[in-house]
């Protein structure tokens, strides 16, 4: 039953990719969270904006077509606020988001970022304290801004962070846990030229049956991360 499921997830995906539409998302606050200090160092011939100072780490909360949906932020490159509301959000492979300067990706970091949710996202949720999510959050930056050159060429990003709440040394043991993690999550990018870009967990494939991803493109976009003014999301 699971592969029936995967193999008409599958091709509601690639249905969804060659679709025309667009998603309506609002910015709900990131909770639970923890403000960490980070430094984002953008390579040589990089687009991506230098950033460091107090930013908020967690869970980004959504409204997507008035359905509550959880994330990650995956896009350094741009800032978003709570309460903003829009309307040209799509669907797009994990590996290929977000889009330039901040992405995209590549197919290395995107397995690594499914690892990451499967083994760590239910105690992030269950953790009130923000720190859990937080770690998972920063993760999911390092990953993302490994210094490695990311993909169409972009020459990519380092990041770097410190806090003085444990959110660090919970980041290092989840990295360090990376070789030996099996379980993948089935994530997806959900991005928008205006917007900050996210990684969601793929909609159930009843879903897609019903049309809601098969009218959705694949587009590309950003990610960004929230400052430490908690109505704002870089």
């Amino acid at each position: 039953m699971k592969k029936l499921q995967l193999v008409i997830l599958a091709a509601g995906l690639a249905s969804a990719m060659s679709a025309s539409a667009s998603i309506s998302v609002t910015i709900d606050p990131v909770l639970p969270s923890q403000v960490v200090n980070l430094i984002v160092t953008p390579a040589p011939l990089s687009a991506v904006p230098a950033f460091s100072g107090g930013v908020e780490a967690g869970i980004y909360n959504l409204t997507v077509d008035g359905v509550a949906t959880t994330s990650f932020c995956i896009d350094i490159a741009h800032d978003v606020f709570v309460g903003e509301n829009f309307a040209d959000y799509s669907y797009i492979t994990l590996a290929s988001a977000p889009d330039s300067p901040a992405g995209p990706m590549g197919a290395t970091p995107a397995v690594e970022i499914e690892k990451l949710w499967a083994a760590y996202y239910i105690s992030a949720q269950a953790d009130n304290s923000g720190v859990t999510a937080a770690a998972l959050q920063v993760a999911i930056w390092k990953v993302l801004g490994g210094g490695q050159p990311l993909g169409n060429g972009n020459p990519g990003y380092t990041v770097t962070e410190s806090d003085g709440a444990g959110v660090g040394a919970l980041t290092a043991s989840m990295l360090g846990a990376l070789p030996s993690l099996i379980p993948e999550a089935h994530l997806i990018g959900l991005v928008s030229p205006d917007g900050q870009s996210y990684v969601v967990a793929v909609p159930e494939p009843s879903t897609i049956i019903a049309g809601a991803l098969l009218l959705l493109p694949f587009g590309a976009s950003m990610l960004r991360i929230v400052r430490k003014n908690p109505h704002s999301v870089t």
